[in-house]
């Protein structure tokens, strides 16, 4: 009996891909994406989109949390206001500046909605920030001498109810950075990193996926690093591979995976296809963070 030929490769890839597609239907990601990709990439907002819109029309429940930061500081210029940051290189945010970041955020929640409805979802299957009625995070301020006058905040929990019926009924989230205080009143400007990472938390994720512009944590070579514990991170932060601002996002990642998030990836965003290849793929296309090898 003559024998079947060997799968080629491609097909190989897509049994490859099929499988881990069903391994993440009905499951939680929290997708991470920063105002400095959307200002530098004005296609950036749409390859995210089709992305998100195809994981979602295949049963995957995505959150997609985005901030701000260059929009706002352009906002604050042009009303004269200086942008100021503390010795931890976070942005000090004043409460008239807070008045700026809210309205910026809900201009940019509208402009991923609206990139997302182009990508193929119907709009009343998108859970947008912008419309709901208060934050969802509850937060407190980075500065506990001085609370009153910066509004840049500390997350402290996250509010999931609302996020779950949204997720339940099939609908992609949309959440911009912006937290209030416990008090219910006081609105606070939250770190898109630390925002998403309360968010995932808070919902079990199994993955918090940070798309930024580099490809992961690269070793001595300069090679791509495709999976790490924190074993293994810490070593390579004691002996000065791992520097720089990628220090505290690596050590974030690495706390987030003790919360009980499945994994924290830390993805270049402009790669063509980037999200679907880190989930869909057994190599991925950046660096994950998981509790053990």
């Amino acid at each position: 009996m003559p024998q079947s030929p060997a799968p080629s490769l491609a097909l190989q890839h897509i049994s490859e891909m099929m499988a881990e597609l069903r391994a993440y239907q009905t499951r939680r990601i929290v997708i991470k994406i920063g105002g400095n990709s959307i200002a530098e990439d004005e296609f950036f907002l749409s390859k995210i989109a089709r992305q998100i819109v195809f994981l979602n029309t295949n049963g995957v429940r995505v959150i997609l949390v985005h901030g701000g930061g260059p929009q706002i500081d352009d906002a604050l210029r042009d009303k004269g206001m200086k942008t100021s940051k503390g010795k931890d290189g976070r942005r000090i945010t004043s409460p008239k500046a807070m008045q700026v970041v809210a309205q910026v955020m809900k201009q940019m929640n509208a402009q991923v909605v609206k990139a997302l409805v182009e990508a193929g979802c119907p709009k009343d299957k998108i859970f947008a920030a912008a419309k709901q009625p208060k934050p969802l995070v509850i937060a407190e301020s980075l500065d506990p001498t001085d609370p009153k006058n910066n509004r840049s905040g500390r997350p402290l929990s996250a509010t999931a109810a609302p996020i779950e019926r949204a997720l339940n009924e099939g609908k992609i989230v949309v959440l911009n950075s912006m937290g209030i205080g416990t008090d219910g009143k006081t609105s606070y400007n939250i770190n898109g990193d630390d925002y998403a990472m309360i968010i995932a938390k808070s919902i079990k994720a199994k993955r918090l996926i940070l798309v930024t512009n580099v490809a992961g944590v690269l070793d001595r070579n300069q090679e791509r690093i495709p999976v790490i514990d924190r074993t293994a991170a810490q070593k390579l932060i004691y002996d000065g591979v791992i520097t720089g601002g990628m220090v505290p996002k690596v050590e974030s990642a690495l706390w987030v995976v003790k919360q009980g998030v499945g994994g924290v990836a830390i993805i270049d965003g402009f790669n063509p296809w980037a999200i679907l290849a880190e989930l869909l793929t057994h190599q991925g296309l950046g660096t994950l963070f998981r509790a053990r090898l």
